[in-house]
């Protein structure tokens, strides 16, 4: 109350502030501004109007979460108005409110109608070609680490060892090859640490007679891919800058890999738990994205660096969309590729980018990542029963969208898959306790069995690979490219094989190699490891065919002349860099 009092009254000090407050200040105010109150339906209006004013705060989330993906297709999605483009015949007739802005959402029309799937055969390159032969394993593996890349090594290695030490540990190219032969031979038989293998009590053989154990020591702590004194600052900027030179021709490698017609994306972790290193890594270790075929063989790879200067580009399609795009960039265009992928990557602008390429796709989807799309919820579905599912079909770019009950709803979309042919699949049930028939989208079934490339991918990786400690955070990348050039390797000569076997008696006979040639790889032959002479009943020398020997390679498994006057052994197994 602001009633006047006496000015022969005294007040205290408190009193008086409170007086003079109440009396002259507060008249002179504007009146004070309530906020509006909006019930739950009117803020439903407004986000799906984009006329609101009311402003949101969405709090930043650390990059590396997976449910962090800026992208414009999270929105909220519940049975309201469609857009202003959708025919009024398929929904409730509510009046719409004009709309300053065309928000992207309402670029996409949602209807309850029959899916028509386009024409998707394929017209991509046929990985099973009648020119396809076969090589040795050794071949195979050079195909994605060559020649030229170890030799780039090699000379990396010894300038880096003279740069930082002051004496170069003058190693060769057959000595790197040798080195990760050996790293290779510590997978199959795994100790709890390098120096193991040279001890006595757990001495390994196949390792330990190849090359000394400092000798090995000195090797694994100058490996290098790159001469720092000739790095710009610019080429620094890139986080990944001292092994990017090696990264890049691997790429390059398994780019020349004719891809599978169903490809899948996803990532995988490369084991790390140190806490110094230029990439902020995952509690399990490196990210990487990775693009499969269906037999798990990887064709296109990216190393996952985080933001950059603490800055994250924005794009329509996110972080977990542009992945895709990258990766798929690498497929030719037009020919009906087909692309799996989780619910982490998709959202609708995404499949419309890959469809003006001429690439399909099917993939898990978040329904706030599915915008204006009204799916029944999955208590109405529960209610149906197992096997339930619900349609929508995207009018604008023929996009279906499918959820479907089975234990818990699930949510996904296509360009060319849809709901039909159902198929009919045995599940258990528990109250029952016996088997009955589900009945299952095509589109489930499609996802199913051609997503899991990439988890294939990285089981086949964790068998063999060898934890090798380094301070060098990068070199647990290296090594695991090391394992990746192997997988892919046992994987094409698989591929290769199933297509000679499978072509016709005379192609096949024509196509498999001789006898000779299977025996006595050329490569293997002329390697210069662990060919030792033995004596062996008399024959025909294998390299003169004219002399008779008791001497035969105990690798090579041949007779060959080794006599004061015939040197077969040493003709037979000498490399050409050494003629």
């Amino acid at each position: 109350q602001t009633g006047c009092i006496p000015s022969t009254t005294p007040l205290p000090e408190t009193e008086y502030f409170l007086y003079t407050w109440t009396v002259y200040i507060l008249p002179l105010m504007p009146p004070a501004r309530r906020d509006p109150r909006y019930s739950v339906q009117d803020v439903i209006d407004m986000v799906q109007t984009g006329e609101s004013e009311v402003e949101m705060e969405l709090n930043d989330t650390d990059e590396s979460d997976e449910d962090s993906d800026e992208d414009v297709c999270q929105q909220v999605d519940k049975e309201t108005q469609p857009p202003m483009d959708c025919p009024a015949d398929n929904y409730v007739d509510i009046e719409p409110k004009t709309n300053k802005h065309t928000m992207p959402r309402d670029r996409y029309c949602w209807l309850k109608k029959d899916f028509i799937s386009p024409n998707t055969d394929f017209s991509g390159v046929d990985i099973t070609g009648d020119d396809i032969s076969l090589h040795t394993p050794l071949e195979y593996f050079r195909k994605f680490v060559s020649e030229d890349m170890v030799e780039a090594l090699t000379q990396n290695t010894n300038e880096y060892s003279f740069q930082a030490h002051g004496t170069s540990v003058n190693t060769t190219a057959k000595e790197i090859e040798k080195m990760l032969g050996m790293y290779l031979k510590m997978g199959l038989v795994q100790m709890a640490g390098t120096r193991m293998y040279w001890e006595t009590e757990t001495r390994y053989s196949p390792v330990a007679d190849v090359m000394p154990r400092n000798r090995f020591q000195s090797l694994l702590t100058s490996l290098h891919f790159v001469n720092n004194m000739t790095v710009s600052e610019t080429e620094k900027k890139d986080k990944l800058w001292k092994l990017r030179p090696w990264l890049d021709s691997f790429r390059e490698k398994c780019l020349q890999v004719v891809p599978e017609e169903h490809n899948s994306v996803d990532e995988m972790m490369i084991p790390f738990k140190g806490k110094f290193s230029s990439i902020k890594p995952n509690p399990w270790g490196f990210k990487v994205w990775v693009r499969t075929g269906i037999s798990g063989m990887m064709c296109d790879f990216d190393v996952y660096q985080g933001s950059v200067n603490g800055i994250r580009a924005k794009s329509e399609l996110g972080l977990s969309g542009e992945v895709v795009m990258k990766l798929a960039s690498t497929l030719p265009e037009g020919q009906n590729y087909k692309m799996y992928v989780d619910n982490y990557f998709t959202c609708v602008p995404l499949l419309v980018k890959l469809l003006d390429r001429g690439i399909h796709y099917v993939g898990t989807a978040r329904q706030v990542r599915l915008p204006n799309c009204n799916l029944e919820d999955e208590k109405s579905l529960k209610r149906k029963g197992r096997g339930s599912y619900d349609v929508r079909v995207e009018g604008n770019h023929n996009i279906c969208a499918v959820k479907w009950y089975d234990n818990r709803a699930i949510t996904l979309v296509s360009s060319f898959a849809g709901p039909e042919p159902v198929q009919k699949i045995q599940r258990w049930d528990k109250a029952n306790r016996t088997y009955i028939e589900v009945e299952r989208p095509y589109i489930v079934g499609a996802y199913n069995k051609y997503m899991g490339g990439v988890d294939l991918l990285a089981s086949f990786t964790a068998k063999y690979k060898f934890p090798i400690k380094s301070r060098r955070w990068y070199m647990y990348i290296f090594w695991h490219t090391i394992i990746l050039a192997v997988v892919n390797a046992w994987l094409l000569y698989k591929r290769d094989c199933k297509t000679v076997t499978s072509g016709s008696p005379l192609n096949a006979q024509k196509k498999r190699p001789s006898k000779r040639c299977a025996h006595l790889p050329l490569d293997v032959r002329k390697d210069l490891v662990a060919h030792f002479p033995r004596k062996t009943g008399r024959g025909r020398c294998r390299h003169c065919n004219k002399g008779y020997t008791n001497t035969q390679c105990r690798k090579c498994d041949v007779r060959l002349c080794f006599s004061e006057d015939r040197d077969c052994f040493w003709d037979f197994h000498q490399s050409e860099s050494q003629s």
